[in-house]
């Protein structure tokens, strides 16, 4: 399919509703958030299977099986375990109607009326959520130092030492937030009297001001949520034999 493709009337959508539809072959979810529409790809990128049940609060959606969420604005994975950004589609109102087509499909003149475009950008603007690897985590970007993945990826060295997994796939980590130079942790540990505990924050600390651009990283414990198998990725599952 090339360019833009009728899919609805403006005036059908509520603020907050949503319409299912397939545009080019595609799954894909319609959202009216205020006076603007943005669509994605009805598809979980942690699990592969649709995300049309799932809540939608605010700008973001979250997937009704293991909780990953994403910005319906931009695509971005906005927390665990889901790593990769959903598709993005562009979306155009043109005289009281709503029409879609793929990334790139504004790029091509449409014939008559006159038209108020409304696209879907493809990257997340500075100091907007990024995506994070882990149910209920998010991590705040800024400008400078090591982008939200390379954070990530410093929290996959450290290893549980009982389970012997990383403490990104078993869902400790909650949330990263990084400004300037500092990077300030939130998470937990699979219980509070945990005896690898004061190992576990020692070695995020390390890992963390290991990077280039980092000169700060503090870790803070919380049980609230408490930890449960559930927050774990598949491949930690996988690891430990749970199905």
């Amino acid at each position: 399919m090339s360019g833009l493709e009728h899919v609805a009337a403006a005036r059908d959508f509520e603020p907050g509703a949503r319409l299912s539809l397939v545009v080019d072959d595609t799954p894909v979810l319609l959202f009216r958030i205020g006076d603007q529409f943005y669509a994605i790809e009805d598809l979980c990128t942690h699990d592969g299977q649709p995300l049309a049940d799932g809540p939608l609060e605010g700008t973001e959606i979250k997937c009704p099986r293991h909780g990953a969420r994403f910005d319906v604005r931009t695509g971005a994975a906005l927390c665990m375990p889901a790593t990769e950004p959903v598709t993005v589609f562009d979306v155009e109102t043109r005289d009281g109607e709503v029409y879609v087509g793929p990334a790139g499909a504004l790029q091509q003149p449409a014939p008559g009326g006159s038209t108020d475009v409304i696209t879907s950008p493809m990257s997340p603007a500075p100091h907007e959520t990024a995506s994070v690897e882990s149910e209920g985590a998010t991590t705040a970007e800024s400008s400078q130092g090591p982008d939200d993945l390379s954070l990530i990826d410093a929290l996959r060295q450290v290893i549980d030492p009982e389970l012997m997994i990383n403490i990104v796939d078993l869902g400790l980590v909650y949330s990263v937030g990084r400004s300037d130079t500092k990077v300030n942790v939130d998470m937990t540990l699979t219980s509070p009297a945990c005896p690898a505990g004061p190992q576990i924050v020692q070695q995020a600390k390390m890992a963390l001001e290991r990077l280039d651009g980092v000169e700060e990283a503090g870790i803070t414990l919380t049980m609230t949520p408490p930890w449960s198998p559930e927050r774990m990725t598949d491949e930690a599952r996988d690891q430990l034999g749970i199905f």
